[in-house]
């Protein structure tokens, strides 16, 4: 078996045992209480579609990208946050309801809003043919997201004495799977951090602390609490590199600029989970996620 069959193995079930260990803490009433108070996850879906396009059209003027570098940091701007973020979230003591409300809005938003910013902005580069793959992404949110996520809650209702040892399992497990998943991206030669020098992977690298520090910032600034800042800054940054891929098929089909954007998308997957990390960690001490800032609940 190789490693790319391996993974197309290994990440659905770090997906389904996160979502199914984070499932087993919640329960209905707390994705109520994201309803009755909506305002946090328009502002999460909010920036991911108006204020991440902006800021990644910025960088790639200012640093002057050629079609291929801007394109991948286009395709990175317009996917939905990853389920991955909320196992950071779960991990970083967050708003988990609040986190997984924002990725499901978003993912199904995206059949829509992704097709039209790309054709804002990526016109000239758009082949007559492109169609955006709904089927595998309404497929993910229901396999990956939706019924792991049910399962859990069953769980939290009908096993509840069970249901701690249950979850840690699942999310223990889950993060053995990212280690697995990690190791070897980086031991089979995937990505060469340096193979086009060392301007994208920086320009790339700040592209993701800029997105970052932009949601938590924009956040503090509207007064939401510690908790769900994080969720939303973790949610903005941590993107679903699986869509990207998907729709990378379209673009520079068999030139080397479509390598440059394989690169940008595969580049950032990898960088993402370690964005969050210093606010995940403030947070689970009792810190504001963000820097020189008091704690707000």
């Amino acid at each position: 078996m190789t490693w790319h069959e391996a993974e197309s193995v290994l990440i659905p079930a770090q997906l389904l045992l996160a979502m199914l260990g984070m499932g087993a803490t919640l329960s209905l009433r707390e994705f109520w209480g994201v309803v009755r108070h909506p305002a946090s996850a328009g502002i999460g879906v909010g920036l991911q579609w108006i204020a991440v396009p902006l800021l990644g059209l910025a960088v790639g003027r200012l640093f002057s990208l050629t079609p291929g570098w801007a394109v991948g940091l286009l395709l990175v701007t317009v996917t939905p946050g990853g389920a991955f973020s909320n196992l950071l979230t779960f991990l970083g003591r967050g708003h988990v309801p609040l986190s997984i409300s924002v990725t499901l809005a978003a993912t199904l938003t995206c059949i829509v809003t992704a097709p039209l910013l790309l054709r804002l902005s990526a016109t000239r580069y758009m082949p007559a043919d492109f169609s955006f793959p709904i089927g595998p992404i309404v497929f993910e949110v229901c396999a990956y997201l939706l019924i792991p996520l049910a399962a859990g809650m069953a769980i939290h209702r009908y096993l509840n004495r069970r249901a701690p040892l249950i979850s840690k399992a699942a999310i223990w497990s889950s993060l053995a799977l990212v280690l697995i998943i990690a190791a070897g991206a980086l031991t089979t030669g995937r990505i060469e951090v340096a193979a086009h020098g060392w301007r994208p992977p920086l320009v790339i690298g700040l592209f993701a602390l800029l997105n970052h520090a932009m949601a938590a910032e924009v956040c503090h600034l509207l007064r939401r609490p510690d908790n769900e800042t994080l969720a939303i800054a973790i949610e903005v940054t941590v993107r679903n590199g699986g869509v990207g891929l998907l729709l990378l098929q379209f673009f520079f089909p068999g030139q080397p600029e479509q390598g440059h954007a394989l690169y940008t998308i595969l580049f950032y997957t990898g960088l993402q989970i370690w964005v969050p990390l210093p606010g995940i960690i403030r947070h689970r001490m009792g810190h504001s996620p963000l820097w020189f800032r008091s704690p707000r609940c």
